[in-house]
């Protein structure tokens, strides 16, 4: 599959897919425990398939660079199924596992303002979104307790930014050269 836009609707399909399951894990993890984990595992491996087409996306842009981003995707669904296993470790593995796919979020949206592929708007949006994450990551490493007035504010910025790349990739796609 070489055809970019073919390669953005996917990856913003795929996406789509773990916005619904990640929904799914929040709603279901004290009632049924057992399937909000493997909603956060399908997840997970549904965004490795993100952060494969997303790497494809952005090669040609910045070969480095879009590298740097795939390793945080790999390396924050790695992070997050091992805080997974560990209950008692989960909240800190957690926190560990976004700041890899805050880090991501921040490379993809610098690899979208520096192409023609998507609106630079989008990449902004994005890199807000990305640096939401590591600042409340870093807060709950530092202070549980200021991280967790800090989450209210991360996630709106994260769902404006992630929500719109995802829409955009789903129905625009993006520009080929």
């Amino acid at each position: 599959m070489n055809d970019p836009r073919r390669i953005a609707r996917l990856a913003g399909a795929l996406w789509l897919v773990v916005i619904a399951v990640s929904v799914v894990a929040v709603l279901t993890q004290t009632g049924q425990p057992r399937l909000a984990f493997a909603a956060t595992q399908f997840g997970g491996l549904c965004y490795l398939g993100v952060t494969v087409l997303l790497y494809a996306l952005f090669k040609p842009v910045d070969t480095s660079v879009s590298l740097f981003a795939a390793a945080c995707g790999v390396a924050g669904v790695a992070s997050g199924a091992a805080s997974d296993v560990s209950a008692s470790a989960a909240a800190q593995g957690f926190y560990v596992s976004m700041v890899f796919f805050g880090s991501q979020i921040v490379a993809v949206g610098y690899l979208i303002t520096r192409s023609n592929l998507i609106p630079r708007a989008l990449g902004v949006l994005l890199i807000l979104g990305g640096s939401s994450y590591l600042v409340n990551s870093f807060m709950n490493f530092l202070s549980p307790t200021v991280g967790a007035h800090l989450a209210p504010f991360v996630i709106p910025i994260a769902i404006l930014g992630e929500g719109s790349l995802t829409l955009w990739l789903l129905i625009r796609g993006v520009k080929v050269p």
